[in-house]
C-alpha cells in the first residue's frame, strides 16, 4: 500500500513537473533596471502580483502586514518581503486541481518574512513551488497546504529559517540537486521530508518533530548530506531503498534521533555505535541529544556556536562584557530532578579565546577538551545535576590577561632559574680553575724559587771558578815569573862562567 501511494505522489509529482516546464518555457524576459522598493498595502495599494507585474528584476517588493487573498506568481528577479512573518499573510484563493499559492519561476527571486496558507483539502496544492535556480526562501511560514514547499526540477536554492507545518507533505524535493536546507522547523505534517530523484543536496540544523514520518527517501537520489539535524517523530526514517549513498555525518557528528538506544561510554555526547534502520541509511556519529546552533554576530563576522545536550535548553545567547571585556556564552537547562546533563558545545577561538570557565548557578563546573579541538574551534563537555539553572561558558579578557602575565613570569623564573643553575655552575668551574691556578702558582713558586737556589748555586759555582782562575792565572804567573827569573839567572851564570873561562884561557 504504501508504494501505491508512493507511486501515485511520483506521479504528480511528474505531472506537476510537466506543467511547470510549460510555463518555464513561456515566462517573461528579465527587465534590467535600477533596483526600486515598492510597497504594498492591503486595500490601499495594487495587489501583490501587480507590484510583480511592474516590478523590474532587482526590485525590492516590500508587503505590509495584512492578509491577502491571492495568488501569485514570482517571474521576476525580485525580493518579495513580509513586515512581519506571523502578521503579512499570503492567502491562496485557487481551488483547481493543480494549484499553488506562491509560484517562483524567475531564477535569482527571493522570498522571505511571509506566511503562505492553503486549505488543505485542495488536492495536489503547494503553499510554495520553486521551479528555477539560485532563489532563496528564508524566515518565511508555510502552512495548510497539501506540499507546503516544493523544490521541483530545481537547482542551488537556499532554503533557511522556515517553518513548515500542518501539510500534508512539508518539504518536498524532486528531480532536483545542490540546494541547501538549514535551520528550518518541520512539524505537525504527515510527512516532513520527502526526498525524490534529488542528488547532492545538504540538510543540516532542521528540526522534525511530531511528523507521522520525518524523512522519507523512497527513491530519494545519492550524496545527500543529513547532518546535525534533530528527529522526533513517530516514524523517524522511511525508505525501500538499499542502493543510496547518502552520507549522515560530518566531521565525526551526525544527527540527533530521538529513539537512539546506545550509550556515550567515553563521555564526548557521540553515542559509541550507529543509527541504522532496516535500509543501509547510517548514521555512524549519532548526537546523544538535540541540536543547537547559536549564531553570534560580532563586527559584521557571524559566528556559530554549536551546543549538543540533553537537558532542555531555552534561552541561548551570547552577551559581551563592555567594561570587563568577557565574552559569555549563556543558557538555561532542565531537566528531570535527580538525573545528569551533559553539554558538548564548540566554539571558535575567533569569537571566544582560551581560557574558558563554565559556570552553573550551583557553582564552579570543571569541563574536559575533547580530542575534535583544533586550532580553529574549541569543544568543551561537561556535566551537571539537572535543576532549573543557567550555565554560564565565560571567556575573561582580563584572566587570560592575567594567564599571561602568568605564563610570562614564569617563563621569565625558569630563565632566572635556568641563569642561576648556569651562574653556579660556571661558578663550581671558576673555583676548580681558581684552585687549579693556585695550584700551578704554588708549583710555579716552588719552580721558582728552586730555580733561583739553582741560580744561586750556579753564581756560586761561578764565583768559585772565578777564583781557581785567578789563582790559576797567579799561580801560572808566578811559575811564568820564576821560570822567567832563573832563566836568566841561568843565563847570567853561564854567561859569567863563559867569562871566565874566556878569560882563563
Amino acid at each position: 500500500m504504501a508504494s501505491v501511494v508512493g507511486l501515485k505522489k511520483i506521479v504528480s509529482v511528474l505531472l506537476l513537473t510537466l506543467f511547470l516546464s510549460s510555463v518555464i518555457a513561456h515566462r517573461e524576459m528579465k527587465v534590467e533596471a535600477s533596483p526600486a522598493t515598492i510597497d504594498v498595502f492591503t486595500g490601499r495599494h495594487p495587489t501583490i502580483q501587480e507590484a510583480i507585474n511592474n516590478a523590474s528584476s532587482g526590485d525590492l517588493i516590500y508587503v505590509h502586514k495584512g492578509t491577502y487573498y491571492e495568488d501569485i506568481v514570482i517571474n521576476k528577479s525580485v525580493s518579495l518581503v513580509g513586515e512581519d512573518r506571523d502578521l503579512t499573510i499570503i492567502y491562496g484563493i485557487q481551488t483547481q486541481y493543480v494549484v499553488y499559492t506562491v509560484q517562483v519561476m524567475a531564477s535569482g527571486a527571493m522570498v522571505k518574512d511571509l506566511t503562505v496558507r492553503k486549505n488543505i483539502v485542495n488536492t495536489y496544492g503547494s503553499g510554495i513551488i520553486v521551479a528555477s535556480v539560485g532563489n532563496a526562501i528564508i524566515h518565511t511560514r508555510i502552512e495548510k497546504s497539501f506540499y507546503g514547499l516544493m523544490i521541483s526540477s530545481s537547482n542551488n536554492n537556499v532554503v533557511s529559517d522556515n517553518i513548515i507545518s500542518n501539510n500534508t507533505n512539508g518539504l518536498t524535493l524532486s528531480v532536483s540537486r545542490n540546494n541547501a536546507f538549514s535551520d528550518n522547523i518541520i512539524s505537525n505534517n504527515d510527512m516532513g521530508i520527502d526526498l525524490q530523484s534529488s542528488n547532492d543536496n545538504t540538510f543540516s540544523g532542521n528540526a522534525l518533530y511530531s511528523n507521522a514520518v520525518g524523512i522519507n527517501l523512497y527513491l530519494s537520489g545519492d550524496n545527500n548530506i543529513f547532518c546535525h539535524n534533530n528527529f522526533n517523530n513517530t516514524l523517524q526514517l522511511s525508505s525501500d531503498s538499499t542502493n543510496s549513498t547518502n552520507v549522515w555525518s560530518q566531521n565525526g557528528e551526525g544527527n540527533y534521533w530521538v529513539d537512539y538506544v546506545g550509550q556515550d561510554s567515553n563521555g564526548d555526547g557521540i553515542g559509541d555505535f550507529a543509527y541504522s534502520t532496516d535500509t543501509e541509511d547510517r548514521d555512524n556519529y549519532p548526537l546523544m541529544g538535540p541540536f543547537y546552533d547559536l549564531k553570534v554576530t560580532v563586527k559584521d563576522q557571524v559566528y556559530h556556536v554549536n551546543l549538543v545536550s540533553n537537558s532542555t535548553v531555552s534561552g541561548l545567547r551570547f552577551e559581551f562584557g563592555e567594561e570587563t571585556g568577557n565574552r559569555i556564552v549563556l543558557f538555561n537547562v532542565t531537566g528531570e530532578k535527580g538525573t545528569v546533563g551533559f553539554c558538548r558545545i564548540m566554539i571558535p577561538l575567533s569569537l571566544m579565546g582560551l581560557p574558558f570557565t563554565v559556570l552553573s548557578t550551583e557553582g564552579e563546573i570543571t569541563p574536559s577538551f575533547l580530542s575534535a579541538s583544533n586550532e580553529t574551534n574549541v569543544y568543551l563537555y561537561f556535566r551537571w545535576t539537572h535543576s532549573s539553572q543557567t550555565i554560564s561558558i565565560v571567556s575573561s579578557e582580563t584572566l587570560r590577561l592575567y594567564n599571561e602575565l602568568l605564563a610570562n613570569y614564569t617563563k621569565l623564573l625558569g630563565d632566572f632559574f635556568g641563569l642561576n643553575a648556569t651562574h653556579n655552575i660556571l661558578r663550581e668551574n671558576f673555583n676548580t680553575l681558581s684552585d687549579s691556578l693556585a695550584e700551578l702558582m704554588n708549583r710555579y713558586l716552588a719552580l721558582n724559587a728552586s730555580y733561583h737556589e739553582h741560580l744561586l748555586d750556579y753564581s756560586r759555582s761561578e764565583e768559585n771558578m772565578r777564583n781557581l782562575m785567578y789563582v790559576f792565572a797567579a799561580t801560572t804567573a808566578a811559575f811564568l815569573v820564576t821560570t822567567i827569573y832563573l832563566s836568566k839567572r841561568t843565563h847570567t851564570s853561564n854567561k859569567h862562567k863563559t867569562m871566565v873561562f874566556n878569560k882563563k884561557e
